[in-house]
């Protein structure tokens, strides 16, 4: 009875039904399980963990992509990555309340399975691929936003992350003795989805335009773009 109980928890918390329960199911068998019990009509989750995991990073990648125009491969990358990790899967996946729904080998049980976090991130990469076969891309790709786009604030918001506006205010004051100058100069778009393009200027001369959904962000890709300008002139921060 308390697993049912815990069902209809995660099911409310997903905000939408499954068509193929079946499917959904096959979400919360762990390989050690079907080893124990032989397998009989049950497939692990493994082969939706793969699935999910390319899902994960195509829609990852596309909010990346459209939020930040003006940001590199490089900077792309690595802000994937500190988004997509086992960590933050695993976090995800307890909220959701995936954990005691396992179906776990005896083995697993003991070593308190429910709560490992490698077994967490998997199921919660099968439950991205279950969601993409029973209900589509463009669902999987909204699930994928609503849960990830809080944790870009807080990773935006994180020292360290986007240090490009310290990085050109200590190059400017170095060098120029005084602080750069940020600009909006466009804001467009409903209000839900506004764009922002802000340029920086540094003793008079416009080094850098950035355009990105949050005017924040809109100055850290200035702010970056200005710091490459400078440093193929020879100015750098010594970082």
């Amino acid at each position: 009875m308390k697993r049912e109980e815990e069902l209809k928890r995660f099911k409310k918390r997903l905000q939408f039904s499954f068509k193929d329960e079946p499917l959904l199911h096959e979400v919360f068998v762990h390989a050690s399980y079907l080893n124990e019990k032989g397998g009989k009509g049950m497939t692990s989750n493994e082969r939706l963990e793969f699935l999910g995991d390319a899902v994960l990073s195509s829609a990852v990648s596309h909010i990346l992509f459209k939020r930040f125009p003006a940001l590199d491969e490089g900077e792309l990358t690595r802000l994937r990555a500190r988004l997509i990790n086992g960590r933050t899967l695993a976090e995800l996946s307890d909220e959701l309340g995936l954990g005691p729904l396992m179906l776990l080998g005896k083995g697993e049980k003991k070593t308190k399975g429910s709560e490992n976090p490698s077994i967490l991130s998997d199921a919660f990469e099968a439950l991205v691929a279950a969601i993409s076969l029973d209900r589509g891309y463009e669902a999987a790709f909204s699930f994928i936003e609503r849960l990830f786009n809080p944790l870009l604030e807080v990773c935006l918001e994180e020292a360290g992350h986007f240090d490009f506006k310290p990085r050109l205010q200590e190059l400017a004051q170095r060098y120029f003795k005084q602080a750069p100058q940020y600009r909006l100069i466009r804001e467009e778009g409903p209000a839900h989805r506004k764009s922002f393009s802000v340029e920086v200027m540094l003793g008079g001369e416009v080094l850098g335009l950035g355009v990105a959904m949050r005017k924040k962000d809109a100055e850290q890709v200035s702010a970056k773009q200005a710091l490459e300008v400078l440093e193929k002139r020879g100015y750098t921060t010594g970082c």
